[in-house]
């Protein structure tokens, strides 16, 4: 572990990249100042996600409205307002540093920027609003830019020089600096505060551009090394500079040196470590601008040592093979000035707009979450005032594995989901690229193959945002995606004969590459297309989705995929809706991944609220912890209503929190699809959440109902589909504090395997035999259905586990049987297809305090398909059929090991019509 005071004596600056009203209010910022932080950067990206995701701004834009400002102007005075509060906190930095650091570097309206007279007007207006000594105005380091720089130096304004890619851009400045600084001495023969200034010089974008040029042009072992190399040069020449006999004077009149600051230290390559910039550019005279989840990166593992003077000839060399290599580094870099030039201008826009958008939804009163929670509420304010006590959000987001146990096992490698929205942004283009690639060559359809967390998240984006989301008439320009994640033989064959082969991209999607299921599908639909295009050609209609070091590396190696998607392996499975594993089958389906991302980190910005005054406003810690206490008294049942656009979600969410929960003997039973039933039928075991989209008022009586009834009620709204982004955060987040209250680690699974365990014995035995085992099968009459369910008690629950074809005819099926069980019982049911759940719910069903009655069917293909051994080989010692039935045997022989009810019914071919007439019987 590392401390802020050791980069201090080493001569390094440590800022933090973050300010929002609530960081000041709540005492965060006064904390991170004793923490060693000792200046601050603000942004219009982080006041955007602050303005929509949370209250921080609400009664600031209400007084500002109610004087009359116009909505452009807003974000002005909220801006003004946090920058004086923290500019007042930094102030004995600013003292003790003798004036070189405790600042607040501000942005200003891209607008203003145009020209250099511009960019001094409006830096001389927010200096008169802000009346402080210790702020930075930011003007970027274009031709403008650099002219204002010199005029506002001259005048004694600090500046911080922003969008700066390359030496050149750094000498540019450091010029104009210094011809101010002249001027300024000679002009002002009294004064207090010599003004100063702060080189930006970004990193992240640098390889993120370079990298994929390098990796096209066979020079993958320079990724990652061009910016530190550009950023080393660059510290040389500042040496050079600023130093004999004319700074010398200068510096004599109390002139201090135009230090680097590093910025977007943050990789844009996961392989790379969170550190990668920050350990080789420590030095003196220099400035690290820390994103909040690096500068917790570096606390527990950042190591400090001067770094940025050496290997400075050895960056020097790279930059000569770099250029003998062909690589057009400086159009490249003036590229990348101008592109992010361009997104500042789009921030700003949208913080306008997110102004406007707050404006609007506090005239109408519309909130995006309320509850009823009846009786529930006392637990809850109980539970959220140990969450600010226990400081446990904060300690979330530092990745503090102690929140749920005290070794980090399965704890400290699975987190990366809090920061994947940001860095999956800036892999959208490669997706939008791949997927006009893979339109413009006249593919149709793609067929997903994988399990759990690798198919629920893509399923989801599929049916809603894809075509069954768009209306009939209009032309659909996407793929259309059926999601394989099955052993039933069926289901495979129905899933071929919807698709063209030959125009179908095959998505092999698995993290650990051994699941059993993703690897057969992979061989019988690798053997399918080599019929039809032949085994040279195969292997370009498939690609990987995968972790660093899987299998699937290797099987793309060997049967020439397009393309593999190397996921950062720091994400769970059930957290990965926003890693390549979720995005890169939404963006085939048309989705906006862009506009996704954002919503996910406006939910983001408001699950960072962690102070008690206003944590109740953080959503995923109020769903959390009420999902948390309601379970501890009985409530164990969180049973989803769902506007029918957004269904799909049920399942999704179904996974995470019953995978997350149901361990240790403890558990909380997602309940999803559950058909309506009369109030009165329903048990206090259940906590209620209404998911709502704008405008569908469908279910607000019935949900209105069960709240008058006493149940308790959570009722979040989503303004449009694209809200969903948001949701992935919100319940990623809740359920990870569910696991505090319920004192279990929300990251492992420890009881998945048990079913694989068993089947896998079972697979082995039948490759001796050449048969399976029988099994313990009930008969398959209402009779023994009904002495079964007679087990029942307050507080269970029945889960229908069936290993047959999904089909929206059986959906039906088992709908009518779920009603008819709940009718019967007054218990919560839920329904999975076999061997799918095994993957999600299954943990739950082995883990939890053993009260569900476990009804399986097990179903015969009506027509069987082989599994080759090798994919291209026309051997096979395995069907489909056999799989799955051994799935299924294993399962129950899992679920019977550990004391559950279960029974087992044999339906043959005719699955629909045994299950419709147990629902009509019954």
């Amino acid at each position: 572990m590392s401390s802020l005071q050791e980069l201090h004596q080493l001569g390094q600056s440590t800022w933090l990249n973050y300010l929002r009203h609530s960081y000041i209010r709540s005492g965060e910022l006064a904390e991170h100042v004793k923490m060693g932080i000792q200046g601050v950067t603000v942004n219009a990206q982080v006041y955007r996600r602050a303005i929509i995701g949370s209250t921080d701004y609400d009664a600031a834009i209400r007084k500002a409205v109610a004087e009359g400002k116009p909505a452009r102007l807003i974000h002005e005075t909220l801006m003004v307002d946090d920058i004086q509060r923290a500019a007042d906190a930094l102030l004995p930095v600013f003292e003790a540093t003798n004036y070189y650091d405790g600042f607040v570097s501000y942005e200003m309206d891209p607008a203003l920027l145009v020209d250099a007279t511009s960019a001094i007007a409006g830096a001389r207006h927010f200096s008169h609003l802000i009346d402080r000594h210790n702020v930075m105005v930011e003007i970027p380091a274009t031709e403008a830019g650099i002219q204002a720089i010199r005029r506002l130096i001259a005048d004694g304004f600090s500046v911080n020089a922003t969008h700066l890619f390359s030496v050149t851009g750094y000498e540019q400045v450091a010029a104009a600096y210094i011809e101010g600084l002249a001027e300024y001495a000679e002009s002002h023969s009294v004064w207090r505060i010599m003004p100063t200034a702060v080189a930006s010089f970004s990193l992240k974008p640098i390889d993120a551009a370079i990298d994929p040029w390098l990796e096209k042009h066979g020079h993958p072992e320079w990724r990652g090394k061009t910016a530190i190399a550009l950023a080393k040069i660059l510290y040389s020449r500042f040496q050079q500079i600023f130093s004999g006999p004319e700074w010398d004077r200068l510096a004599a009149k109390g002139a201090r040196a135009l230090r680097p600051k590093w910025t977007r230290i943050t990789p844009s390559e996961f392989e790379y470590g969170s550190l990668h910039y920050v350990n080789e550019l420590i030095g003196p005279d220099t400035v690290v601008t820390f994103p909040q989840t690096v500068l917790n990166e570096f606390l527990q593992q950042g190591r400090a040592a001067e770094t940025v003077t050496t290997g400075v000839e050895e960056s020097e060399g790279l930059l000569e093979q770099l250029e003998a290599s062909g690589l057009p580094l400086s159009t490249y870099l003036s590229r990348i000035q101008e592109e992010y030039y361009l997104n500042t201008d789009r921030w700003f826009e949208s913080l306008v707009a997110a102004v406007i958008r707050k404006r609007d939804e506090l005239d109408t009163h519309w909130r995006g979450m309320t509850t009823r929670l009846g009786a529930l509420q006392p637990e809850v304010d109980e539970g959220l005032r140990s969450l600010c006590q226990q400081k446990i959000i904060c300690r979330v987001w530092d990745r503090d594995y102690t929140v749920w146990k005290p070794e980090p096992t399965e704890i400290t490698n699975r987190l990366d989901w809090l920061r994947v929205m940001d860095a999956m942004a800036e892999k959208a283009g490669r997706l939008t690229a791949f997927t006009n690639e893979i339109i413009s060559e006249g593919y149709t359809h793609a067929l997903l193959l994988g399990m759990g967390g690798s198919s629920l998240a893509p399923e989801l984006y599929e049916k809603t945002f894809g075509r069954p989301s768009r209306p009939a008439n209009l032309p659909f320009p996407y793929l259309d995606l059926i999601v394989i994640d099955t052993t039933d033989a069926d289901a495979i064959r129905a899933a071929e004969a919807a698709v063209d082969l030959k125009k179908t991209l095959f998505i092999v999607s698995t993290k650990s590459g051994g699941t059993v299921e993703t690897l057969s599908a992979f061989k019988y639909f690798y053997n399918q297309l080599s019929d039809e295009v032949g085994s040279e050609a195969a292997g370009r209609h498939f690609i990987g989705i995968t972790d660093p070091g899987s299998k699937i590396n290797e099987i793309g190696r060997q049967y020439g995929f397009r393309d593999v998607f190397i996921n950062n392996p720091n994400i769970g499975g059930r957290y990965s809706a926003l890693s390549y594993f979720g995005l890169v089958p939404a963006a085939l389906v048309g989705t906006n991944i862009t506009e996704l991302l954002e919503r996910a980190s406006c939910s983001a910005s408001n699950a960072t609220v962690c102070h008690c005054d206003d944590i109740a406003d953080n959503h995923a810690a109020l769903v959390g912890t009420t999902m948390g206490k309601a379970a501890l008294v009985g409530r164990d049942k969180i049973t989803f209503i769902i506007s029918a656009a957004l269904a799909s979600f049920g399942d999704w969410v179904e996974q995470l929190i019953a995978e997350s929960t149901g361990k240790e003997g403890k558990g909380i039973l997602p309940v999803a699809h559950e058909p309506h039933a009369p109030v009165e039928t329903y048990g206090a075991d259940r906590l209620f959440v209404h998911l709502r989209l704008e405008g569908d008022t469908g279910d607000d009586e019935f949900v209105s109902a069960l709240a008058s009834a006493g149940h308790p009620v959570i009722t979040l709204r989503l303004k449009d589909l694209y809200d969903i982004g948001g949701q992935f955060l919100l319940w990623e987040m809740a359920t990870a504090i569910a696991g505090y209250f319920l004192q279990i680690n929300p990251f492992d699974q420890p009881n998945v395997e048990a079913a694989k365990v068993k089947a896998r014995e079972i697979v082995a035995d039948y490759a001796k035999k050449g048969s399976l085992p029988a099994g313990d099968f009930a008969p398959l009459n209402p009779t023994t259905l009904k002495q079964f369910l007679d087990q029942a008690k307050p507080g269970d629950y029945v889960s229908i586990h069936a290993y047959v074809q999904s089909t929206p005819e059986t959906d039906v099926a088992l709908q009518s049987l779920r009603q008819a069980i709940h009718l019967r019982t007054g218990l919560a049911t839920t329904a999975g297809y076999g061997p799918r759940f095994l993957h999600s719910t299954g943990q739950l069903h082995k883990g939890d305090r053993g009260n569900g009655l476990f009804i399986q069917f097990v179903s015969d293909a009506a027509e069987d398909l082989p599994i080759p051994d090798e994919a291209g080989s026309a051997t096979s010692s395995m069907s489909f059929n056999v799989l799955k039935k051994a799935q299924a045997l294993g399962d129950a022989a899992a679920l019977r090991e550990v004391k559950r009810r279960v029974i087992s019914f044999e339906v043959g071919s005719n699955a629909i019509g045994a299950i419709k007439e147990l629902a009509a019987k019954l």
